[in-house]
């Protein structure tokens, strides 16, 4: 059965003193560029089709078999490293921006930058405004953390964002309801999975597969071609991951994790 795989993305560096600039809590999700620029190679050389993202939102559209790029959060190394890999290979990808870090968090993106992507034929999508877990926020704040993101990218791109991803993979039926009524109509999830080609756009957040630091040429590869071996081993990681989070709650849990990776256990 032929698939799309959706492959989750986050900060990219040259060399390591831009590594170690990256918190502690993000690097096990940080790449080389060398790597980044090898797996786009790979991704070629093995005839996956790398999809366009607006593909998503055309109306009754179906989903295509091959891999779609996303990168969450508006790291400045998206322009500055994956763009012009991206570009040279005629690749685009999906970028995934936490309007509250624009201009404002060192070392990533500023407005300019954000609509380099987009000038650049790369699609823009909502992280929400501060990066918090949406399923732990009241109501209202739901409502203002998913409206004033999808607000601050329309009105610094000039043209609709109908996509967005859920910071921390983390969601509930209330943040899926916000989402909708945020005008956001193609929602992203981090739960493990890949999806059926030529079946219609779900409604529910789509799955995504996490590119990591120690993720193997071999793995990247069962990862974009959704190899239902890799597939059920990387589930059931996750099934151990999603127990512990609701054991521990979300909040409890990240610290747990930041404390592991020697990190603040508060984003900027």
């Amino acid at each position: 059965m032929k698939r799309l795989s959706i492959l989750m993305y986050h900060a990219l560096y040259a060399d390591d003193a831009q590594r170690l600039a990256i918190d502690a809590a993000d690097r096990p999700y940080a790449i080389s560029a060398a790597t980044f620029a090898r797996q786009l190679d790979l991704l070629r050389e093995q005839g996956v089709p790398v999809i366009h993202p607006a593909v998503l939102e055309r109306p009754g559209a179906t989903l295509p078999a091959g891999v779609l790029l996303t990168f969450d959060d508006g790291h400045a190394s998206n322009v500055d490293i994956a763009l012009p890999l991206l570009e040279r290979r005629g690749m685009h990808a999906l970028f995934f921006i936490t309007t509250g870090f624009v201009g404002r968090r060192p070392g990533f993106c500023d407005w300019d930058a954000v609509r380099a992507l987009a000038r650049h034929g790369m699609v823009i999508g909502g992280h929400g405004h501060s990066h918090r877990f949406l399923s732990d926020l009241p109501t209202d704040a739901l409502h203002t953390e998913l409206e004033q993101s999808r607000s601050l990218l329309q009105q610094a791109l000039q043209t609709e964002v109908r996509q967005m991803s859920f910071p921390g993979g983390r969601y509930d039926a209330r943040s899926l309801r916000a989402a909708a009524r945020a005008g956001f109509s193609v929602l992203h999830g981090s739960d493990t999975g890949a999806l059926a080609a030529a079946s219609p756009l779900p409604s529910a957040p789509l799955p995504r597969l996490a590119v990591r630091a120690a993720t193997s040429d071999t793995a990247f590869l069962a990862m974009a071609t959704a190899s239902p071996g890799y597939l059920l081993r990387a589930q059931a990681a996750d099934s151990a991951k999603s127990w512990a989070k609701r054991l521990l709650g979300n909040q409890r849990y990240h610290r747990l994790y930041t404390r592991l990776k020697g990190a603040p256990t508060q984003r900027p």
